[in-house]
């Protein structure tokens, strides 16, 4: 995210919890227990080793007051890793001062750092309007100019359109994208996309050069399964698609989580839900951009705004795979955003005051996590990638091959008053050119929400169909769509027909 504003509008604690160090191992994060600790920790950084996830703010060099090593965990430099800052027209490195100056700080003080960002169609400077091939070759010299250093990377970076359309952007480098068969989607080995080229050679270069570094695509508006109103988050779904096609590239991915009073970009009660379903497929999800619009409080910045801090906080630490948490700078005067004064702290210069929210946050840090058992954190060891061989989609391991036609299985990711159903659908012994999937909902349990497919009812006996990207499936093969609802949907089973 730029620091120039866009076109978008934008108690201390007494508690017994297991002390932990946030740990710098080659570039990768490490929760090391150590003893219980008796009291609450007094810093955020502290309290979010404590609770196994780090906690972040975007800086630039003039802004490394004490504050930043004393409550943050994490970097991110805002500016001074863009390619409008460090990229020349061939995809070399320039002007590299000031990132470099941030990764020393970050490593003297014991903090992880982002790269923030590759490939982007905004502040890309000398590289708007490069070929793939450039991209590649700026992706291959970022990786290996810091190297372990940099714990993630930031490869993609909003890549999906505004108004929640659910389509990729068609600016630069979005136009280097070709839909060979016309089928509505870049998914196909035959296509060209950009996203997932430009992580291929992220992932050709990591492995390479044994890095630890992990692999993110970043985006806003993404947060929750729905916007306001209820409608479809049709650009969470965009996304998701985009992660789960690419998994065997794709390490993590950021929800910028730059809360305002737009439609689409409000804080809605299914942040949690959404979070897991991302989780789910094995990455790990990142708040990455923080901070929250006064809009959204009535123009509280006390009890107000500090409520919807815990609640953003707390629908990361429900979750195990959600590992870090970044504010998009330190002070509402020096935010990118000032007037909407989203941060958690006021003042400037180095002489910053806690806010409330900052009290509110640290608070739902040292109360730690609350996470189902079903959701382990890490994530499957991707496979080498060849450069010579496009990619397919990654398809899902799958049960036992069942006969022609299609069959159907259903994972459940429920709290109290709701629940996600992720639906696996297998071809049979032959492949399939489309697929209908039938189930009973419990009394009272109502469908509010799917992706991936045409529903058809929202409680009792409902239906669903597969959409244009998914209808065809190879023979022993899967795919996934899902639903949100509301009740409860235990002990559903799916029936599946096969066209």
């Amino acid at each position: 995210m730029s620091s120039i504003p866009s076109q978008r509008k934008r108690r201390t604690r007494i508690a017994l919890l297991p002390a932990t160090a946030l740990l710098l191992v080659g570039g990768a994060v490490i929760v090391q227990s150590t003893t219980p600790a008796v009291a609450a920790e007094t810093t955020l950084r502290a309290a979010a080793a404590n609770a196994g996830l780090f906690f972040g703010v975007a800086a630039s060099p003039g802004r490394l007051s004490s504050i930043v090593g004393q409550e943050f965990n994490q970097l991110t430099p805002e500016n001074d890793m863009k390619p409008s800052t460090i990229a020349t027209s061939t995809g070399a490195l320039q002007n590299t001062g000031n990132a470099d100056t941030l990764v020393n700080y970050a490593q003297s003080n014991n903090m992880v750092v982002r790269g923030h960002t590759m490939v982007w169609h905004s502040q890309a400077g000398s590289l708007q309007g490069a070929s793939q091939a450039t991209l590649n070759t700026f992706i291959g010299n970022a990786l290996t100019r810091w190297g372990n250093r940099i714990a993630y990377w930031d490869v993609v970076n909003e890549a999906l359109a505004d108004n929640n359309t659910g389509a990729r952007r068609t600016q630069w480098p979005h136009t280097l994208n070709r839909d060979a068969n016309g089928d509505g989607d870049f998914f196909d080995a035959t296509d060209t996309d950009v996203i997932r080229d430009s992580f291929i050679r992220a992932k050709q270069v990591v492995q390479q050069n044994n890095l630890s570094t992990k692999l993110c695509i970043n985006d806003y508006d993404i947060e929750g399964l729905t916007v306001q109103g209820g409608t479809a988050n049709r650009k969470a779904n965009a996304m998701y698609d985009i992660v789960r096609t690419y998994r065997q590239y794709i390490d993590c991915v950021g929800f910028q989580a730059h809360f305002n009073d737009n439609p689409n970009s409000i804080i809605t009660g299914d942040l949690q839900a959404n979070i897991q379903r991302f989780a789910d497929l094995g990455v790990e999800v990142h708040l990455t951009e923080l901070d929250i619009d006064d809009d959204l409080s009535n123009n509280d910045i006390g009890q107000g705004q500090a409520d919807n801090y815990r609640k953003v906080v707390r629908a990361c630490l429900n979750v195990a795979r959600c590992t870090g948490i970044t504010v998009w700078g330190i002070a509402d005067s020096e935010s990118w955003r000032s007037s909407e004064r989203g941060l958690l702290f006021t003042g400037g210069n180095g002489s910053y005051q806690r806010k409330a929210a900052y009290t509110a946050v640290l608070d739902e840090l040292n109360k730690g996590r609350n996470v189902s058992p079903t959701s382990p954190p890490g994530s499957p060891t991707s496979p080498p990638v060849s450069p010579s061989v496009p990619p397919s989609p990654t398809v899902s391991p799958t049960p036992p091959q069942p006969p022609a036609g299609c069959s159907a299985s259903v994972s459940l990711n429920s709290w109290n008053g709701g629940f996600v159903a992720t639906v696996r659908v297998t071809a049979g012994s032959a492949p399939i050119n489309g697929w209908s999937v039938g189930l009973t909902l419990p009394s009272g349990a109502t469908v509010s929400n799917s992706w991936n497919t045409t529903a058809s009812g929202t409680s009792g006996a409902v239906r669903f169909t597969n959409v244009s990207h998914n209808g065809r499936v190879a023979a022993g093969q899967s795919t996934e769509f899902g639903f949100q609802g509301t009740g409860t949907a235990t002990g559903i089973t799916p029936t599946c027909t096969a066209s």
